[in-house]
């Protein structure tokens, strides 16, 4: 950014004008509703989020989630979901167990309400168009986490997010 624009957002950090909670009307930046009910919301992620949607309007566009920041969330929400907040990707066909309903689940209506959600189902976006991936639904392929979210491993977009990931690191050496 400009330096007048980072001398400002470390102003907006400096101010300590954050607010925690869950409540969209007064938590966050400024009491903004960027608080504690949003991912990241007390780092740049929320900070920026804050600048652009609320200070910065005029000057903001919204890029395309699968392309530039690609969390491989399901824009439905599947049969297996206990709270539609947390979305779970369509599975690889051979992961299927009609048996055990943690890999027998599809999907069903979008997330957001409209009739279709395919300009934002993430999860089947071609990975090669993309140009950031974001692990937070997918988790760190470094960390097998206790093993506890295997099942995303076995989530189509997951699981070639995590072939790419390692892919990349092995030129690293």
């Amino acid at each position: 950014p400009s330096s007048e624009t980072y001398t400002h957002l470390l102003q907006l950090v400096y101010s300590g004008e954050f607010y925690g909670g869950f409540d969209a009307r007064t938590s966050g930046w400024f009491k903004s509703g960027y608080g504690k009910h949003i991912w990241g919301a007390m780092t740049i992620q929320g900070l920026m989020a804050y600048y652009f949607d609320v200070e910065q309007l005029h000057h903001s566009v919204e890029l395309n989630k699968c392309r530039y920041n690609n969390i491989a969330d399901n824009a439905r929400t599947s049969s297996f979901a206990k709270n539609p907040k947390f979305p779970r990707c369509t599975l690889l066909p051979f992961v299927r167990n009609a048996s055990n309903p943690r890999y027998n689940f599809d999907d069903r209506v979008c997330r957001d309400g409209r009739e279709t959600c395919d300009d934002t189902d993430c999860q089947r976006f071609p990975l090669k168009k993309a140009r950031v991936l974001h692990y937070t639904y997918c988790k760190n392929p470094w960390n097998c986490n206790g093993c506890e979210y295997l099942e995303t491993y076995k989530e189509p977009t997951c699981y070639e997010m995590l072939r790419e990931w390692f892919k990349v690191r092995s030129t690293m050496v």
